[in-house]
């Protein structure tokens, strides 16, 4: 078997797996079907992406952080081995106590809380910084602005918070495609989807986000600072000019990066001075 090959025969191996980026292909998941692999590969790519988010969190010693849908743990893990103090929320009574299990295995400094990340119990002014990653797909943009607003309101004065979601953009663009070549194909065009969406096995991404609907979902919950970053397509390997038209063109970017990458900012001035 390969280093980087992981059999999953075993169902309890799942979260593991996940841990450490193993990921099964799952072949008919664009045609909405769900079907559990019997082994994984780690897919460094997902990780390069995972760590565009990590790297704009920049955990380090010293640092508070939480993590927003901890689900397992997987990222309070990455934050917690890099030095930092780090919470997680969740509504999955089983998810936390598996991330929990993970903190106490890695010896990592900070718990899992069973909690609604809308109404959150930590004071004002807490954290160093907040990750959310690959979580607010699974909420409505309401329930994006009553989370945001908390995590607004829980970061320190001029602190961060960092969003990681897929790009529907990107997405709807990818779904157009494959219905183009099952066209050209003579095939249904229909039965193709976007994964994880509702009508399918899986329907958990029901607040998939464009650059635009998630920025107004964070002016509305008061950041009135952010960027975003661009991590290249790797879809078709290392093509410069692939790179190039996913990273840096302005608009086309926003079509071809697969993933949205937010930092938003806690005002500073504000913060000190509401009134």
């Amino acid at each position: 078997m390969s280093m980087y090959e992981l059999k999953t025969d075993d169902p309890n191996d799942s979260d593991e797996a996940w841990l450490r980026g193993y990921f099964g292909i799952a072949p008919d998941a664009d045609k909405g079907k769900v079907v559990q692999p019997k082994r994984r590969r780690k897919n460094v790519d997902f990780l390069r992406l995972r760590d565009v988010a990590l790297h704009a969190l920049a955990p380090a010693p010293g640092m508070k952080l939480l993590d927003i849908g901890c689900a397992n743990g997987p990222t309070m893990v990455y934050c917690g081995l890099q030095g930092a103090t780090v919470f997680g929320v969740d509504l999955d009574p089983k998810h936390v106590a598996t991330a929990n299990e993970f903190m106490r295995r890695y010896k990592v400094k900070g718990e899992a809380i069973c909690a609604d990340a809308s109404k959150l119990d930590f004071p004002d002014n807490t954290f160093d910084g907040v990750i959310a990653s690959d979580f607010v797909e699974h909420i409505t943009d309401d329930v994006k602005v009553a989370v945001l607003s908390e995590v607004r309101r829980v970061l320190k004065p001029g602190a961060r918070a960092v969003i990681k979601t897929p790009n529907l953009t990107y997405l709807t663009a990818s779904l157009r495609f494959r219905q183009a070549k099952a066209l050209l194909r003579l095939e249904d065009p229909r039965k193709y989807v976007i994964p994880h969406t509702p009508g399918t096995d899986d329907p958990q991404h029901i607040g998939l986000a464009t650059r635009w609907t998630l920025r107004d979902c964070a002016v509305k919950a008061g950041f009135l600072n952010y960027r975003w970053l661009y991590a290249p397509l790797r879809r078709f390997g290392t093509s410069k000019l692939v790179e190039v038209l996913s990273t840096e063109v302005p608009y086309l970017r926003d079509t071809l990066c697969e993933e949205l990458f937010m930092v938003a900012y806690k005002p500073i001035v504000l913060s000190h001075f509401p009134d």
